[in-house]
């Protein structure tokens, strides 16, 4: 029980002081009983009879370790004098948040289970932290280090306050030589603990941690072959030909003598140069090879490899570690994997003759969206590549229309808004697009654009992108102008003193724009003239960030969750109203502060980090949240879809597993942390404070 609870319960604090004292406290971070004291709510003496008691209950309350153990696998399996009797080995530990449970690189001494709290498995090296995972309860971990008899491969630390059961190494290797169903799980577990870093993200089940699917753990530098497809620039160009030949290569990569990477020679640009041109082949390679090529980082995953290959639209990737060649990916080795569904859908878009096939592409990708959460793609992994497709999409339905319009008037640029902006689309998003185009005023060249715009709304709306509820599509005279109608437009949107809640709306859905197609010098130049003005004025972007900061969590005062009471959704919340909302939308409003361009919210988060304005660990719990609500909100859609229901943004708490759980109570607490840093740098409360006075 905590001591706020314990005080509540015991009448020692009314439940109004609690209250004030656990505002300050979240304003403050001061511990609760300090906090009571400067308050004068409480005596010395009575907080401390306070926490004594507390204490004496919560050992008390764990004293039974069968009744734990014995909903925990393996131990689920025991007799019951045989969980009586692997108890009496077992003792109870409390660890306080920020104590550290297991250090990494040294010999391992225990085996621990965690009753309750939470635990962040992270490494360390060259001084930079990497979260790999977090723990929470049922889980265990140390068994790597004492089955392995070698030292630890990651810290352990307690992120709040956390109860384990622990056994030292000696009884914890007896109890599974004891036990044939102990030893067999626990080297399964290492097993799979062995085969990659562990990260662990909304794992399915509850109890012991699964490793994530193949593809998410397979690295590029395992995708490779080990033949070394490199030339030096002074090589020949008849030896280049004659080991591409002997050797099945695809391509060769051009190095210099520190191996790194100046350009591409293909036997199609030999042949070319050869055979067309005239080239010597005793000439160097350097002289005909192509120096335009696409770099990967090798430590990079297999869904990034997919992404850059669809983005790029090339079938090669010079793999680098750091500045230096360690080999040439192709889309002969994705094919091996997910990759020849993706690859061949990104072909059949681009070649695409009609709206009736484009619509056939739409439904691919939705299947292609279910496939990849399946292969187990983070949720970010699987939008990017959900938004390349239907970029691809929207492009060849705007060439298409194009060809039916006959050719622009003036340069244009088609704007993706919202999710389709911040390259976060996941099923049937409906349509967010606006259109803006050169300065010409005349008639004429609005006639075609109005005439355009709305082909390319209808013709989308043909191939599966719903028409907008809220008409916030390109038709629409609210969302198409030339660049000066968008320049006096936005200025009147930032001049706007106390703005309606559907217009705030409809400025958030607008600031993610970015081009999809066309001309990307007039989508640059309207976001520059965005940043000046918001620059001019502080107080729009106040009345961006209100309502997000001011969005209560759904977590109780002892985070319990705080569901619908009735009604439709009862014993539900809306994960993208508490959840996704109030995190982009703050993390939106300190990017247009500091006048980034990037409109992914992750992207946002990592470069907000790089210019210090958010903390290391605030930025990963941040990039945690956000895969931890996409993740479920895709998850809840599918299966809502499997069961032929409407789709919406509400998930049952209930149904979650334990880890689900933590990792949404940690995520909305990330929300919570955000929502005071933005104030605070907004310096909101201080407004608010004069405007009522």
């Amino acid at each position: 029980m905590k001591l706020e609870e314990l005080l509540l319960k015991q009448e020692y604090i009314d439940e109004d002081t609690m209250n004030k004292a656990v505002k300050i406290q979240s304003e403050t971070g001061k511990d609760i009983g300090d906090i009571l004291l400067d308050m004068k709510a409480i005596d010395q003496e009575t907080l401390s009879e306070a926490i004594a008691f507390q204490q004496s209950l919560e050992f008390d309350k764990y004293e039974n370790k069968e009744n734990f153990l014995k909903n925990i696998i393996p131990f689920d399996s025991l007799k019951v004098q045989e969980l009586k009797d692997i108890a009496s080995d077992f003792k109870w530990r409390k660890f306080s948040p920020d104590e550290l449970i297991i250090k990494q690189g040294v010999q391992g001494t225990n085996f621990y289970l965690i009753k309750s709290g939470l635990a962040k498995v992270y490494l360390e090296e060259a001084g930079k932290e990497t979260i790999i995972g977090f723990l929470g309860e049922g889980d265990c971990f140390g068994e790597m280090s004492l089955l392995t008899n070698d030292v630890t491969t990651s810290n352990v630390k307690a992120v709040e306050d956390t109860i384990c059961l622990f056994q030292d190494k000696e009884k914890f290797l007896n109890m599974i030589e004891k036990y044939p169903q102990f030893y067999n799980f626990f080297n399964q577990l290492l097993t799979q603990r062995m085969r990659t870093v562990y990260k662990e993200l909304l794992s399915e089940s509850p109890g012991i941690t699964q490793v994530e699917p193949f593809l998410f753990r397979k690295q590029i530098k395992d995708m490779i072959s080990y033949e070394e497809p490199f030339c030096k620039e002074q090589y020949p160009i008849q030896e280049a030909a004659r080991d591409i030949i002997e050797k099945r290569l695809s391509s060769m990569v051009v190095i210099d003598d520190q191996k790194r990477a100046k350009g591409l020679i293909g036997l199609r640009g030999i042949v070319k140069s050869v055979l067309l041109e005239g080239v010597d082949t005793q000439k160097p390679v350097e002289i005909i090879m192509d120096r335009d090529f696409y770099p990967i980082d090798a430590k990079s995953y297999f869904f990034d490899a997919l992404h850059q290959m669809v983005k790029h639209q090339t079938k090669e990737l010079v793999v680098l570690d750091g500045k230096k060649v360690q080999g040439l990916l192709t889309g002969f080795d994705l094919l091996r994997f997910r990759g020849r569904e993706v690859l061949s859908i990104a072909r059949n878009i681009e070649n695409a003759t009609d709206f009736s096939q484009l619509n056939k592409m739409r439904e691919d990708v939705t299947k292609l969206l279910i496939a990849l959460m399946n292969d187990g793609a983070l949720a970010s992994q699987a939008c990017k590549i959900i938004t390349e497709f239907n970029d691809k999409v929207v492009k060849r339905i705007i060439k298409l229309v194009e060809k039916e319009c006959g050719t622009p008037p003036t340069s244009y640029a088609w704007l993706g808004l919202g999710s389709e902006g911040r390259k976060e689309q996941t099923l049937f998003t409906d349509q967010d697009n606006a259109i803006i185009f050169g300065d010409s005023s005349s008639d004429k060249t609005k006639e075609y654009f109005k005439k355009f715009a709305s082909m390319v709304v209808d013709r989308l709306n043909e191939c599966g992108y719903p028409l907008c509820k809220g008409g916030v599509m390109a038709l629409n005279d609210k969302w198409f102008g030339n660049l000066e109608d968008w320049k006096e437009r936005t200025k009147k949107w930032s001049l706007t003193s106390f703005p309606e809640q559907d217009e705030i709306l409809d400025n958030h859905i607008f600031l993610d724009f970015r081009t999809v197609y066309g001309d990307e010098a007039l989508e640059k130049e309207l976001k520059s003239h965005v940043f000046d003005l918001t620059e001019q004025r502080a107080p729009f972007l106040i009345s961006l960030a209100q309502s997000a900061v001011s969005m209560p969590i759904p977590l109780g005062f002892f985070k319990n969750f705080i569901v619908e009471k009735n009604g439709k959704y009862k014993n539900r919340l809306n994960l993208k109203l508490y959840g996704l909302v109030p995190l982009t939308t703050c993390v939106r409003v300190l990017a247009l502060k500091e006048k980034l361009p990037e409109t992914n919210t992750l992207e946002r988060i990592k470069v907000l980090n790089k210019k210090n304005i958010i903390s290391d660990n605030q930025a990963e719990f941040l990039e945690q949240a956000f895969e931890t609500f996409l993740t479920l909100r895709i998850r809840n859609h599918l299966s809502e879809l499997d069961k032929g229901e409407d789709l919406s943004n509400y998930i049952s708490p209930a149904e979650l597993s334990i880890r689900q759980k933590q990792l949404l109570k940690e995520g909305f607490l990330a929300v919570s942390q955000l929502q005071k840093t933005t104030s605070d740098i907004l310096k909101i409360k201080d407004i608010e404070k004069m405007i009522r006075y």
